[in-house]
């Protein structure tokens, strides 16, 4: 059991993108095709999940595992679903550290310094409005 939930929420985050309610859909199929639970139970699983601090796809991964398997289910369905991202931001930093003092590295982020700044102001008069 422990692995088969690590193995769904694993592959649930490496192959999902888009943020947690765009995975959400994906998470729903996996649990209720493994029959871990109902669409009326993973539906009460969102509500908890969108109500707790912090992402709402681990917060559901968190709750899906532990329905599952205890507190050891929602540990290991947690590390599942963090874990591609997790290996992503490794590779990206250590390719980082070997290319940072590059020219055409540099110029690209100091490039989108003004795109960024844009994007912040854009965001603040939205949500001013």
């Amino acid at each position: 059991m422990l692995l088969d939930l690590f193995m769904t929420f694993f592959l649930i985050g490496f192959i999902s993108f888009g943020g947690g309610y765009a995975i959400i859909p994906v998470i729903e199929m996996e649990t209720v095709n493994h029959g871990w639970m109902t669409t009326q139970e993973f539906t009460d699983i969102i509500a908890i999940a969108g109500m707790a601090p912090g992402p709402i796809a681990t917060n559901s991964a968190i709750l899906v595992g532990y329905s599952q398997a205890g507190i050891l289910g929602a540990v290991v369905s947690t590390l599942g679903i963090v874990f591609p991202s997790f290996i992503l931001i490794i590779i990206i930093a250590v390719l980082f550290s070997k290319f940072y003092k590059n020219r055409m590295v540099e110029a690209a982020f100091y490039g989108l310094r003004p795109v960024v700044l844009g994007l912040i102001f854009y965001s603040a008069i939205k949500f001013a409005i």
